[in-house]
């Protein structure tokens, strides 16, 4: 019986590394590679076949304002390019498996130069998103006062502006929500943005945004009695539309 269960589990574990590729348990080393591809704004293919996904950014989606404008001025940086490969040390890969690093090409950082052309807003998903948090902070904010990207008026048109009235007539859609803050719920980790609505709209800020307004020093209190603005996509739950705030960003 027992060398049955020890064959079965032989077995089962030759079958797992047929089905997970090695990559996904090995680290790639630092250092210099060649792109192959540019998949999107923030995600590239390097020669050895492993896909890097920028630390500390993340670039608008496919039909999101922005989108091309991202990929293509990746493209312009990485694309067919000689690039050296800085892997975050303290979280290699994602779930997706996928390498996480800061790249530079031909002297020009990457990541930073994304975030500071107004192309991509900063994440700081720790660990690796908090390495540089400072000066990514910078570099969005001075990409905000000069509106350029994702921050000008040219995106703000791209995207429907509403009021809490109407966010049950946008389920799945990205808008940009105006209204005034009636009370503000923190429900665990979680808080809750009420506003004056028959259809009960309210904003969610999920913790890992919570954590962000801390380290800003942000008080997510003075919303209280404020008009805000909310940017972000229109899901529903139990019948109520509401939108997720994942970062301090998609609120002002």
């Amino acid at each position: 019986m027992l060398k049955a269960v020890r064959h079965m589990r032989a077995v089962f574990f030759a079958a797992l590394l047929v089905i997970i590729p090695a990559s996904a348990f090995a680290m790639m080393a630092s250092g210099d590679y060649f792109v192959r591809e540019v998949i999107d704004g923030d995600t590239i293919v390097l020669d050895n076949g492993e896909t890097v996904r920028y630390v500390g950014l993340d670039t608008p989606e496919i039909n999101e304002p922005f989108y091309l404008e991202a990929k293509v001025r990746n493209v312009m940086l990485v694309q067919g390019r000689p690039v050296s490969v800085l892997v975050c040390a303290a979280e290699p890969r994602d779930k997706y498996g996928r390498v996480l690093a800061w790249v530079t090409s031909g002297g020009t950082p990457v990541n930073e130069t994304l975030v500071k052309e107004g192309l991509a807003r900063i994440m700081t998903i720790p660990p690796c998103g908090l390495a540089r948090v400072r000066e990514f902070k910078a570099l969005e904010k001075e990409a905000r006062d000069k509106k350029l990207g994702i921050w000008s008026m040219v995106a703000k048109r791209a995207v429907r502006e509403i009021t809490p009235m109407e966010a049950h007539m946008y389920i799945g859609q990205k808008v940009r929500l105006r209204g005034t803050v009636r009370s503000i719920m923190p429900w665990g980790r979680t808080w809750f943005l009420e506003f004056r609505s028959p259809n009960g709209f309210k904003a969610v800020i999920i913790p890992k945004a919570v954590d962000e307004f801390d380290r800003r020093g942000l008080s997510i209190l003075d919303f209280k009695d404020k008009e805000v603005e909310i940017t972000g996509i229109v899901t529903e739950r139990e019948g109520i539309p509401e939108i997720l705030i994942d970062s301090p960003s998609r609120i002002d």
